[in-house]
């Protein structure tokens, strides 16, 4: 029990609405487990993908006719991120991450257009408590979402909840016992 952390439905690259009916089972057992979804959202980066049904706009139904269910808006709606950033504000059972918003390294104008976006959202939606640190890595960088991360205006303490506290409440990860495991690793290459 507690092996799975969260699930992933991907709208846009398959072609179903957040909110279709034959869904409500998936929905119902992750308020039984306390497991949250997570939605892909915005663009498909696939010629193949049909955005319309990836739109942020559509997980507020979601949100509301579930609203025990933990939800994560991936991508923050980009490029729909207003959208996004109202479904946030509006619905404590939903968070969002900002991962996969470039392929390999972000661009200085895209950062600093982004830096804004995240910026504007966390302003407008309050204290950062349901936004998620992300890369979709292999695609993009870690160290180019590092580097995104030191340009928010944002307090360390606030930084540290997006970098990983939300996250770790939020999929319930026992941050202890991974420091445990870790020392414990630690221990054993130091005695080798």
């Amino acid at each position: 029990m507690g092996a799975v952390k969260g699930l992933k439905l991907y709208p846009g690259y398959e072609p179903f609405y957040p909110h279709d009916n034959r869904l409500k089972v998936v929905y119902d057992l992750a308020v039984e487990y306390d497991v949250p979804v997570m939605f892909h959202s915005g663009d498909t980066y696939s010629p193949k993908g049909k955005v319309r049904f990836a739109h942020p706009l559509h997980i507020d139904d979601v949100a509301v006719d579930f609203p025990d269910l933990k939800i994560v808006i991936c991508h923050v709606g980009n490029p729909w991120i207003r959208d996004c950033m109202e479904v946030v504000y509006k619905n404590k059972n939903v968070y969002a991450d900002f991962s996969g918003l470039v392929l390999g390294d972000f661009s200085d104008k895209f950062e600093r257009y982004m830096k804004n976006q995240l910026e504007e959202m966390i302003l407008y939606a309050g204290e950062p408590e349901y936004l998620l640190y992300g890369t979709d890595w292999p695609i993009s960088s870690m160290k180019t979402y590092l580097s995104f991360m030191k340009q928010l205006d944002l307090p360390a303490d606030k930084k540290e909840l997006i970098y990983w506290k939300n996250a770790a409440k939020l999929f319930k990860i026992d941050v202890a016992a991974l420091k445990t495991v870790n020392d414990a690793k630690n221990m054993k290459v130091k005695a080798q």
